[in-house]
């Protein structure tokens, strides 16, 4: 069993505290039992907390490097991944609101000639997932991640990559997920608002929130201030277990898709200031979560720049999971602002590994709301 690392912040504790200040306690033995399974299935370290009204709950397992055995940073940051959609979206949706832009206009008639088919592409078609562009980022130039982490990319180079590459489907006919919809997205934002992509985020997102531990890198390399070693492990194929670390990087190559800075304070802090209207007015809130099917059986619906996952009590918690060299990440929140849950792994593992490690951080979740287990996986037939 990893070794455990455990501490709670309760409204009636913090009060006896100085500002800033993480006071200790018992906390959830069932979640951080799934925290320690992720450890067990070959995840570094995690981190945890889960933010309810007059309570804060923080767990840890495992190291932030396995070089030092150094502990996972309690307040610690990492490369978040797609859960930079979740801003993204939010921003375009505020550019909605603010009747620059529509939900339901084609490309066409915001930025032009970027795609093939742009007249029948909508703003919809890119944050939902069913524009039918390739996945930039499913390219064999992304396979390896030292084939292109350290390298600089504009996002037009990353759109052509897909274009060259041809449509998955008709707009609008399927669910497929694209980091190129939400490049294409950002390119938008900048051509509406004339200012740097990161600036947006900044004041129109980050700074409201109050979310003062996060960034949007461009090609800046480091993680500014506390964070855990990233690890990747390379595609299963090629029969190589082992955990290489990956911290640096030029996230260029995820820009405003998947390569935002941030830390677990401050995604629960975004999602709950989002769904409590606070962002966007409620009814494009609720737009926001106007799905469609997306086939993952843990995360199964997706919505405008969110995700769900369906718990075992009936709580429908939405969010956003996502992946980069170095670091996996889990945020989700309630439809009402009221309970959010967000998980760091310092480490990259995608395929048939992963699927465990999923199914844990689907029950780290539904214990903290629900405190119950999450159905595990069906034993494949020998």
């Amino acid at each position: 069993m990893a070794k455990r690392t455990w501490s709670l912040v309760a409204t009636a504790l913090v009060l006896l505290c100085a500002p800033g200040q993480v006071a200790a306690a018992p906390a959830e033995p069932q979640v951080q039992d799934a925290l320690d399974r992720m450890v067990e299935q070959g995840v570094p370290g995690v981190l945890y907390r889960h933010s309810e009204p007059g309570s804060e709950t923080v767990l840890r397992s495992g190291v932030a490097d396995l070089r030092t055995g150094a502990p996972v940073p309690q307040r610690g940051r990492w490369r978040v991944a797609s859960l930079t959609k979740s801003v993204t979206a939010t921003i375009v949706l505020q550019l909605v609101h603010e009747n620059r832009l529509g939900l339901d206009q084609p490309l066409a008639e915001v930025l032009p000639d970027v795609v093939p088919g742009d007249e029948r592409i909508t703003v919809r078609n890119l944050l939902q997932h069913t524009s039918g562009l390739f996945d930039y980022a499913q390219a064999p130039e992304f396979r390896f991640p030292d084939d292109y982490v350290h390298r600089p990319f504009a996002p037009r180079q990353l759109v052509d990559l897909a274009v060259a590459h041809g449509p998955v489907a008709e707009p609008g006919q399927q669910w497929s997920y694209s980091n190129t919809n939400y490049i294409v997205l950002d390119m938008i934002v900048e051509e509406l608002t004339g200012e740097p992509l990161s600036a947006v985020f900044q004041h129109r997102v980050l700074g409201p929130a109050g979310m003062r531990q996060s960034y949007l890198p461009v090609h800046y390399p480091l993680i500014n201030g506390p964070h855990a070693t990233g690890h990747h492990v390379l595609p299963e194929q090629t029969g190589d277990p082992t955990r290489y670390p990956l911290t640096e990087l030029d996230p260029s190559f995820a820009w405003a898709s998947y390569g935002m800075v941030s830390s677990a304070a401050d995604m629960n802090r975004f999602y709950r200031t989002l769904f409590r209207g606070e962002l966007l007015p409620r009814p494009l809130v609720d737009e926001m979560l106007r799905a469609v099917p997306g086939g993952d059986p843990v995360f199964p619906d997706y919505g405008l720049g969110l995700e769900n996952i369906e718990l075992t009590c009936g709580v429908t918690l939405w969010g956003h999971t996502g992946s980069i060299p170095g670091y996996s990440s889990y945020a989700f929140s309630t439809a009402d602002g009221r309970q959010q849950v967000s998980m760091s792994l310092n480490v990259f593992m995608l395929g048939e590994r992963a699927v465990p490690i999923i199914y844990d951080a689907a029950d780290a979740i539904n214990q903290a709301v629900c405190h119950q287990p999450y159905p595990q996986p069906p034993v494949p037939a020998a």
